[in-house]
């Protein structure tokens, strides 16, 4: 994102090769082979930005019916050209059964195909799930009931997984959409224990038809695909499968990202996002399941406005990128002000009204197919109102990996640079690099400096961090990094490490 807080975030351009898992073109079909699958994590890291086809095959009777144009390859393209490495395909099945069995009819399973089929020859991951049938309200603690639902995704995921059997690793599954009790969001522990049931059912039936759905990456969600702390806790792996990763959807903070009732990104919604990330490193991460992040977004409150909607995506993306958590905007094709619209990519005309907020999603996954001369970043502080220091005194510290912190030594790469954005009386910055053990703080030298944005800059290369260092074993010797002032004030807003094209 370029911006007073983010001159550092900036895009790149990237040749990406034409490679893809399992698939390889012939006259521009694709043609399916088998496939070494690789592992769940290996994979979510991978997916990084993602983007929703929202409003679109999910939507009642056919795919136009919510007002949204038929999806064409040329939609596509142009999301993949932007820089997205993972395509979120939303489907409704259930008004294209074609008897009592839940038998899904052949040429909607065509059309869903081609779709898919646009992801996958651009290189792109492609998610395909259960969105909006009839079951996905039906959560309940009646028997009955449970077993009318298990059927009818065992029903549908043998045939999606069959349809689809060829496919190699880089076609994920997603079992249900946000599963719930009727309009409940809340729920209680019965009813988490019974969308975990759900999910079994779904991932028993997808393993059963072997090949390289043996192995597939699938994801389950919680109840109601939420973030909020007892439906994560309530959360459960019934089948012991490790080729499985958590789905969540979290348009959080709530009154800013959904209800739009909070129209500044502030420190405080900052940090309240930060806690819900901390969450999936509790019950999640910390414990060897990976987390997919399958909608997210703010909705439109008014351009006056949207530049905070900017700065929360960029946090938002930054997270997601440092928790090794992929994150897919949801685009519903809504440009109107107010709840749920969440459109960024006009498909009418294959262009981004906004923009920035994908290139600031696209970015902190390490930069887009764009060329605009930047190079790609991993953040390490931002701020809108900035941290403050004087009479040599740390504005920002920042935590290695080794200490519980999200940046690497290993990050730290030839080529590249630290790049800090501040204010107050320029020259008067430090930047500091520490070690417990040994003991020692090293000051390095700028490499560059300068104005924009209507702040300071100071830019710390590779080569003059080895040189205050002493050594280039960032990973396994340093501890913290700091940024502070002098005898001078001084106001830091962002600190990130910029790789080389």
């Amino acid at each position: 994102m370029k911006s007073k807080l983010f001159n550092c975030k900036k895009r790149i351009m990237r040749v990406l090769a034409f490679c893809i898992t399992a698939t390889s073109l012939v006259s521009g079909k694709i043609e399916t082979q088998a496939a070494t699958m690789r592992d769940a994590w290996t994979i979510t890291k991978d997916m990084k930005a993602g983007f929703n086809l929202g409003n679109s095959l999910e939507s009642e009777y056919n795919e136009t019916y919510w007002g949204n144009p038929a999806t064409t390859e040329a939609m596509i393209d142009a999301i993949h050209k932007k820089g997205f490495t993972t395509l979120r395909v939303p489907v409704r099945w259930d008004d294209h059964y074609t008897d009592s069995n839940y038998t899904i009819d052949g040429g909607y399973f065509s059309r869903v195909k081609e779709v898919v089929d646009y992801g996958i020859k651009r290189g792109m991951y492609v998610i395909l799930n259960v969105h909006h049938n009839d079951l996905q309200t039906k959560v309940s603690t009646e028997s009955w009931q449970q077993e009318q639902v298990k059927y009818e995704l065992r029903r549908i995921w043998d045939q999606i997984a069959n349809y689809f059997k060829g496919y190699g690793d880089k076609l994920i599954f997603e079992v249900n959409n946000e599963p719930r009790q009727g309009e409940d969001w809340g729920g209680y522990t019965a009813l988490y224990d019974c969308v975990n049931e759900y999910n079994k059912a779904a991932l028993e039936a997808i393993r059963a038809t072997g090949g390289n759905n043996s192995e597939r990456l699938v994801l389950l969600p919680t109840y109601c695909a939420s973030s909020d702390e007892p439906k994560l806790a309530g959360w459960k792996n019934l089948t012991g499968d490790q080729h499985i990763a958590v789905s969540i959807h979290a348009y959080v903070p709530f009154d800013f990202a959904y209800e739009g009732k909070k129209t500044v990104w502030t420190d405080e919604l900052h940090n309240e996002l930060k806690s819900i990330f901390a969450r999936y490193q509790k019950y999640f991460l910390s414990k060897g399941t990976p987390v997919v992040l399958g909608e997210f977004g703010s909705t439109n409150t008014g351009d006056l406005y949207l530049y905070a909607r900017e700065q929360y995506t960029a946090a938002y993306a930054a997270l997601g990128n440092s928790y090794g958590i992929p994150c897919a905007i949801w685009d519903n094709h809504r440009f109107e002000t107010g709840t749920e619209n969440y459109g960024i990519f006009d498909r009418n005309s294959c262009t981004f009204k906004y923009g920035k907020i994908a290139e600031n999603l696209i970015n902190a996954y390490g930069g887009s197919h764009s060329d605009d001369g930047g190079d790609p970043y991993n953040s390490l502080f931002w701020s809108e109102s900035g941290k403050s220091a004087t009479n040599w005194k740390q504005a920002v510290s920042v935590e290695t990996a080794k200490n519980g912190g999200s940046f690497k030594g290993s990050d730290i790469t030839p080529g590249g640079y630290f790049y800090v954005e501040y204010s107050g009386t320029e020259n008067e910055l430090e930047f500091i690099l520490q070690s417990y053990s040994p003991e020692k703080w090293s000051k390095v030298d700028r490499s560059e400096s300068g104005s924009a944005n209507g702040h300071y800059f100071a830019k710390y290369s590779y080569d003059n961090c080895i040189k205050a260092f002493g050594t280039s074993d960032f990973n396994s010797i340093l501890d913290k990094i700091h940024v502070g002032a002098t005898t001078k004030n001084v106001t830091v807003y962002s600190v990130c490490y910029c790789y080389p094209r």
